[in-house]
């Protein structure tokens, strides 16, 4: 389960610590008709669901201040970990600690709903990070300038492309306050002007003390924008350390060669 410290985290420098840590999921569905009828009609038959581990006995450390990426194919348990480090879902087993308040950003869109406006998403963005009324309305302006969106602010999200849907979804993640900020993918559907632009924002946020954890299926984007990081692979930790280190042994692995350049 994941743990809010400060002093531990003063005392060794961390932002997470994770120990151990697995997550497994049933394949298939628990309660349903079929199975319930089962059960009462042929109780003898009855067999267990079975279960698909996506994190097997992770552990690594991420010092405060760091800008730290993951990598790997798909289906390596990338996006899991990122909802257990965001206190999205709890481990099976293991260990994740972080030290902070952490502002997950992990898939366009996140924490917004359609049918309100841009506007009203900002706040509804906010209220859920329990961040005070005066604290959103100061970040508004900063918000509706970094994305660009001042015409349609006052529109329904259903309306908004994709992109512009990341560009409120990444604008409103960097301009609220936060020790740690986790990003899953959420640059693959911006244009190159944007996507420097969020590059530039992000090193400043590391440049204050933030750490980041960054995760992409484009591997150089990773190397360019990382100082360290790791790869997993069907839930299990390859490789971590400085970032060149880690896409080296990524880039190395002959399953992952072709992957590693289209990505």
């Amino acid at each position: 389960m994941s743990s809010d410290r400060p002093g531990a985290s003063a005392e060794s420098g961390l932002a997470i610590e994770c120990i151990g840590l697995t997550k497994s999921y049933r394949i298939g569905q628990e309660l349903s008709l079929q199975r319930s009828m089962s059960r009462l009609l042929r109780p003898w038959r009855s067999q267990p669901l079975e279960r698909f581990g996506a994190l097997d006995d992770l552990s690594f450390t991420v010092p405060r201040g760091a800008f730290f990426g993951i990598v790997g194919p798909n289906g390596s348990g990338k996006s899991t970990l990122t909802q257990v480090l965001s206190g999205i879902t709890v481990p099976s087993g293991g260990e994740a600690r972080v030290w902070g308040q952490i502002l997950p950003l992990l898939e366009v869109g996140a924490g917004f709903h359609d049918e309100l406006t841009g506007r009203e998403n900002i706040y509804l963005l906010g209220a859920i990070l329990g961040l005070p009324i005066g604290m959103i309305n100061a970040s508004v302006a900063r918000i509706v300038e970094f994305a660009g969106v001042h015409r349609h602010l006052d529109t329904a999200m259903k309306r908004y492309s994709s992109g512009m849907k990341a560009r409120l979804s990444f604008s409103t993640a960097i301009c609220f306050p936060a020790d740690i900020y986790v990003f899953d993918e959420v640059l693959a559907v911006v244009d190159d002007d944007f996507r420097g632009q969020c590059h530039q924002a992000l090193d400043e946020l590391n440049a204050q003390g933030r750490t980041i954890l960054f995760m992409s299926h484009d591997l150089d984007l990773v190397v360019e924008m990382c100082s360290t990081g790791m790869w997993i692979e069907h839930g299990h930790q390859r490789h971590v350390g400085p970032i060149q280190e880690v896409a080296a042994a990524y880039r190395g692995n002959s399953d992952h060669v072709l992957e590693g350049v289209a990505s």
